[in-house]
């Protein structure tokens, strides 16, 4: 066994121990496609965490590093060459725009998917074409179609597939609006997020097809969602245990978070105190999540000082709250009072038992509108009024 072999051997063990590969077939894939061979070159961050390092396979640690369960950004920027500079002049600053996703998240969401042989799908975000790889080797080249925005990246996607030994067809396209001349499909995958459902997806996408995505939220963030296709093209189903932070499509471009804040902390507002058992975070109980969903454009920033940790809650209209978490001291003001919202949806969390991520819900309507629910579709929380309609 090459030392490849052992790697991804071990890789896969670890995968299936940790209870993320639940079935032979994904555990098969994982255990055959070499992800080495779609990150020969990928950044790294510096032990300080501020900047990316260039790696690539001259390392003697890069076969241990790639089949670590970890994500790997692969290109900074939307820019081409930004490895190349790395490599030659030293750590550079910037945002991920391609990353190899982690491992144990991507044997989650394609166990989700419930694939059966034979079956269609059509991946949003190809990325270094991993997941793709992944997905043929299940499905087979015909039946898998992958499209990305970024032209550079197909171009790459499809060398490092076909050293693999993988041919699916590769799309360069806007993901929004899926690839309607391979419709339709038996499942969708999207390793971006999206603030919605695109209309596009749930047309091309047969009834009783699945759809797993994760949504884009600033909030708390991380919620991944499967989604079952229902004749009319609505869907519904439930969100993941797990969660997950994936890049947004390209084409959806968001408020400057810090402009909203400067623009927030010049104004006087309500105050009072935080009657909310946490702050809220990223790693933080299931009506955070909720919370997350009801309030799909609101952004959050922590900001750490010497005398502890704020917060700050800001939205495009204006809407903005500042939480001290060491006083719990709260002042917010705008149009809307966002933290009097957080409060209101942690009670209907409350009066709901309590319910974990994974109970909480989402129906896609034939007008685009998200619904949120607990536990069933009768339970539905009003976006508007958040309170419970029984």
């Amino acid at each position: 066994m090459t030392d490849a072999a052992h790697l991804r051997a071990a890789m896969t063990t670890e995968l299936a121990l940790g209870g993320r590969l639940t079935t032979k077939q994904w555990t098969s894939a994982f255990n055959t496609v070499p992800r080495h061979e779609f990150l020969h070159r990928f950044f790294a961050l510096t032990d300080d965490g501020t900047t990316y390092e260039a790696v690539d396979d001259s390392r003697s640690e890069w076969l241990d590093v790639v089949y670590r369960d970890a994500v790997w950004p692969t290109q900074l920027d939307g820019d081409p060459t930004a490895w190349q500079r790395a490599h030659d002049t030293g750590p550079i600053s910037g945002e991920p725009t391609c990353s190899s996703t982690q491992p144990s998240l991507m044997a989650s969401m394609l166990e989700a998917l419930d694939t059966e042989p034979g079956q269609r799908v059509l991946e949003i975000g190809t990325g270094t074409g991993y997941n793709t790889a992944l997905l043929a080797h299940r499905l087979g080249d015909t039946n898998v179609t992958t499209v990305d925005v970024d032209a550079d990246l197909t171009a790459q996607a499809r060398d490092n597939l076909s050293r693999a030994g993988y041919a699916p067809t590769v799309v360069t396209g806007d993901g929004e609006r899926g690839h309607a001349a391979g419709a339709p499909y038996d499942r969708l995958i999207a390793t971006c997020s999206v603030p919605a459902v695109p209309p596009a997806w749930l047309e091309q996408v047969r009834p009783g097809g699945v759809i797993v995505t994760n949504l884009y939220r600033r909030l708390v963030g991380g919620s991944l969602v499967r989604l079952v296709v229902r004749d009319d093209h609505t869907a519904g189903g439930k969100l993941l245990h797990d969660c997950a932070g994936f890049m947004p499509l390209r084409a959806h471009h968001t408020p400057d978070l810090w402009e909203l804040v400067k623009a927030a902390s010049q104004q006087d507002g309500d105050t009072g105190k935080s009657n909310l058992p946490e702050p809220v975070s990223d790693d933080g109980p299931a009506w955070t999540v909720l919370a997350d969903l009801l309030m799909p454009d609101v952004a959050r920033t922590d900001i750490t000082r010497d005398d502890g940790t704020v917060q700050w809650l800001v939205h495009p209209d204006g809407s903005w709250a500042y939480h001290d978490t060491t006083t719990s001291h709260v002042e917010q003001g705008g149009p809307r009072k966002l933290w009097d919202q957080l409060e209101q949806i942690y009670t209907v969390w409350n009066d709901n038992r309590r319910t974990s991520r994974d109970n909480i819900g989402l129906t896609i309507t034939a007008t685009g509108e998200q619904v949120i629910w607990l536990d069933d579709e009768t339970n539905t929380i009003d976006p508007q009024e958040r309170t419970r309609n029984r």
